[in-house]
């Protein structure tokens, strides 16, 4: 869609139901994505698995590569997060402080709440909420979680209105509040069997599973590369090192062993057969729901940061979303390919505003979403 009025992007969107969709792009200046090839012509993680479908060892092998460059380093926190990791907390926070900004610009006749739906496992979000909540009393932030020691995540856990009332109750006003919605699940996820025999979903900074996983990527790391981390230029050096596994008795049962532990954590891994936790897959597949009821709604807006529209269940969902003729959908996008692909994939569903910088060079980053939120960018610049 073409914009040709200089009208302010934030008049677009003050006032509408407001959601994000924010993809791996947005943490990787500190999380890597695996991918080889040239820029323009990549190979994803799911393109690899993909092509080494009928391959056992293979599919292992390409798990570990995206545990270690994609996974491992996910579990983040205000308590212990590495130095290289500040940047990108602290765009997270300027984010949230403006869906916060957002939200208190609304009227009494629509609530102050705004959706953020995510396919990364890291936690970002949660570190920056932590934070924000320090400065932020009169905001609520909800990650489906509930309780104290034992926190159980459900999707039965959103739908709340917050509001203030004062010490004597003089008065009520509904304080912002922002929902998280972990799609692909999370590295905080794990599963927990009560004495009844049910089974929850714990949300916790301490994941043991998370950590025996590292354990066994780090030595299968130094068996491979002398835990130096592996760089992959194209299919030819996969190759190689399959070759190699191969001939390693020791290094092929640890690559099992690794594949079995990686197969439990409770996260949407990039292959056909997505999870196998069956407690797990109904979080999964009430969450999209939840995603797409809130495209269905009246003078709905939608704002894509990070996200790569590869996800065939996601892409489903936009594109039935044309039954909604008042969503408005804005992307910021990476790269000039990156628009290509949007419009082939969604051309003849429903049209998308790209919001990109005055500088035609730079790319879709948060200080690009960020300038929009904050009214530093008119939309006539996408």
């Amino acid at each position: 869609m073409n914009v040709n009025d200089s009208q302010k992007f934030l008049d677009k969107v003050e006032g509408k139901n407001i959601d994000f969709l924010i993809g791996s792009g947005a943490s990787s200046d500190y999380i890597s994505t695996l991918s080889i090839g040239e820029k323009g012509n990549k190979h994803s993680i799911e393109d690899l698995l993909t092509a080494y479908n009928s391959q056992k060892m293979a599919q292992a092998f390409l798990k570990f590569l995206f545990f270690d460059s994609s996974v491992k380093n996910g579990l983040v926190s205000t308590i212990h997060i590495p130095e290289e990791a500040m940047d990108t907390l602290n765009s997270y926070k300027e984010l949230i402080e403006n869906m916060l900004t957002l939200s208190r610009h609304n009227g009494f006749e629509r609530p102050k709440r705004t959706n953020i739906f995510t396919t990364n496992y890291d936690t970002f979000f949660e570190a920056a909420f932590d934070d924000i909540s320090l400065e932020h009393p009169l905001a609520f932030f909800n990650d489906g979680s509930r309780g104290f020691f034992t926190r159980e995540v459900s999707y039965e856990n959103y739908y709340f209105n917050v509001t203030h009332s004062g010490s004597i109750d003089t008065f009520r006003r509904e304080i912002p509040s922002i929902n998280l919605y972990k799609l692909h699940g999370s590295l905080s996820w794990s599963k927990k069997v009560l004495k009844d025999d049910q089974t929850i979903i714990t949300s916790s900074l301490k994941n043991e599973l998370l950590t025996k996983i590292k354990e066994e990527s780090d030595t299968i790391l130094k068996m491979l590369n002398q835990g130096n981390r592996i760089e992959i230029t194209d299919k030819n050096v996969i190759d190689q090192y399959l070759s190699n596994i191969e001939r390693n008795e020791e290094l092929k049962d640890k690559l099992g062993i690794f594949e079995k532990d990686y197969s439990k954590l409770l996260i949407v891994s990039p292959t056909k057969r997505k999870f196998q936790e069956t407690v797990f897959q109904k979080q999964y597949y009430q969450l999209l729901r939840e995603f797409e009821n809130e495209l269905q709604k009246d003078n709905t807006v939608l704002i894509c940061f990070g996200f790569s529209f590869k996800d065939e269940h996601i892409l489903d969902l936009l594109k039935r979303s044309i039954s909604n003729p008042s969503l408005q959908i804005f992307i910021i996008p990476y790269s000039e390919s990156d628009i290509e692909y949007i419009n082939s994939v969604l051309k003849g569903y429903t049209d998308v505003t790209f919001l990109r910088s005055p500088d035609a060079n730079e790319p879709g980053c948060f200080s690009v979403l960020n300038n929009f939120l904050e009214g530093v960018y008119d939309i006539e610049n996408n």
